[in-house]
């Protein structure tokens, strides 16, 4: 088996159980009781187990003539010998290996008990470095290409849409399983990798909401959140007629937390706009509440991206892509949803001409000026799809250049995202569903996450010589720390 193939064999057993060393048959092997993950090869550098103070983690080593392996800082040794090492959930010892003047280290780092299952599949090469998720539940990490945590935060409330910011900090919404773009006393935090909080980001007047933060490129931040108004007619709908209806604001504040511009759907996208079928949902999500308390959500924003003086906003509940000037706050186009007049004509695309997205996320500009979002394809018959569209605004019309599917997945209730690389490949979190995948531009799968029972809001991959291993490796060292090492 070629060092390819072993390092997708090694990747695919992700949930293994430990055993004898594990290598090339007669060079370096290392096993660990609890289990490595993944299998050891030596290719790869970074591993977790299941090991903790209750559970020390046991290493058998088997290192050929001429090598030699040095556990945690001890007497380098050649031949088959055991280790133990005693750790806490975070922290990591170092296996060292040397061989004609060479060293090799290997990271191995004890999971916490409540870390989420996963199963890794790697069958390609990918072009991310690290993928930034935060599976349903208290963490957020960094896994890297062979499908490893290399990193991960636990926080007391779900660490939502985790963001690694330009200049290395992590931003994340605190989520209380409450609704959506109510709480008060929720806003985006900032904290460096170390875990140390650096700022809060909030919108200013409305509460902030969970979905969107974008630092721009002169160092302020878009945030979104939702205003309310009242008096709204809504007995067409099946509501009632003077009714409460939540806004779609975007705002754009400094570091500070100052409000240099904003911009509101109020009187320019109208209750009519917002998709059929999401009316029963709408109406039916406030009947348990009292109607002093009900608000309705007619058009969700869930992500924006800037194009030069254009700002994009994806706002779910009207199926549809805004594109508005942020000079005048004018809409310029619309693509999907109910016809109106700034709608564009879809080109390449007619099977979904007359439908185009479905609840759709994670609307984003590429340096070539295409637009890529993940549609949802909510209500509208077929699979979730990832796509990318050129925007012409002459013609008024919009081209369709991609579209991917992934055979697994057949429902995307909410949330997910699509990013597409530099390279051409494209890297999915399935929203309502447990996969995160890189694809190829023709969809064959390069890498799979597979998080049984949960699933992740986003993907936020990251391209090689962004962040470093190193990097990472000091900053779980720093938030974990073993008595007497530095």
């Amino acid at each position: 088996m070629g060092p390819a193939a072993a390092l997708a064999v090694a990747a695919a057993m992700a949930l293994a159980a430990g055993g004898p060393a594990g290598g090339s048959q007669d060079g370096l092997r290392i096993g660990a009781q609890p289990g490595l993950v993944p299998a050891f090869d030596t290719g790869v550098s970074d591993y977790v187990s299941r090991c903790g103070r209750s559970r020390p983690l046991t290493l058998s080593v088997h290192a050929p003539s001429g090598q030699t392996v040095s556990v945690d800082g001890g007497s380098a040794r050649s031949g088959d010998f055991n280790a133990n090492v005693t750790l806490t959930a975070g922290q990591a010892v170092v296996v060292r290996a040397s061989s004609a003047g060479q060293r090799t280290d290997y990271h191995i780092r004890c999971l916490p008990k409540g870390f989420p299952r996963w199963k890794a599949t790697v069958t390609g090469t990918p072009q991310a470095q690290w993928y930034l998720v935060s599976p349903t539940g208290h963490y957020a990490a960094f896994f890297d290409a062979h499908g490893v945590p290399v990193w991960w935060k636990r926080t007391k409330d779900q660490p939502f849409n985790p963001t690694l910011l330009p200049d290395g900090n992590i931003a994340w919404y605190p989520l209380l399983g409450g609704r959506i773009g109510v709480s008060r006393d929720r806003n985006y935090e900032e904290h460096r990798l170390n875990g140390s909080f650096v700022r809060t980001l909030a919108a200013v007047g409305p509460p902030t909401d969970i979905h969107e933060i974008v630092e721009l490129p002169n160092g302020h931040y878009l945030l979104d959140t939702y205003p309310t108004r009242g008096g709204v007619d809504l007995r067409s709908y099946g509501g009632p007629a003077k009714a409460k209806v939540f806004e779609g604001e975007v705002q754009e504040i400094t570091r500070s937390g100052r409000l240099v511009w904003k911009w509101s759907s109020r009187g320019r996208i109208s209750v009519s706009e917002t998709g059929h079928r999401w009316w029963r949902a709408i109406i039916a999500g406030q009947q348990s509440r009292p109607k002093s308390k009900r608000v309705y959500d007619t058009v969700h924003v869930n992500s924006m991206a800037l194009d030069g003086p254009t700002l994009i906003v994806s706002m779910r509940h009207d199926d549809a892509l805004y594109g508005i000037d942020r000079r005048r706050g004018r809409i310029e186009w619309k693509l999907g949803g109910t016809r109106s007049a700034q709608s564009l004509d879809i080109v390449g695309d007619p099977q979904y001409a007359s439908t185009t997205f479905g609840g759709q996320h994670d609307v984003r500009v590429l340096s070539d000026g295409t637009v890529t979002v993940y549609d949802n394809s909510t209500d509208r018959n077929r699979r979730p799809r990832v796509v990318r569209y050129r925007i012409d605004t002459a013609a008024r019309t919009a081209t369709l250049l991609e579209q991917l599917t992934d055979g697994r997945v057949k429902v995307s209730g909410w949330g997910g995202g699509a990013r597409k690389l530099t390279g051409g490949d494209w890297v999915v979190a399935w929203g309502g569903d447990h996969w995160v995948t890189e694809m190829t531009e023709s969809g064959a799968p390069v890498l799979s996450l597979k998080f049984p029972g949960r699933n992740c809001y986003r993907v936020d991959p990251v391209p090689p010589g962004r962040l470093s291993a190193a990097t990472l490796r000091a900053a779980m060292d720093r938030m974990h720390p073993r008595k007497g090492r530095t």
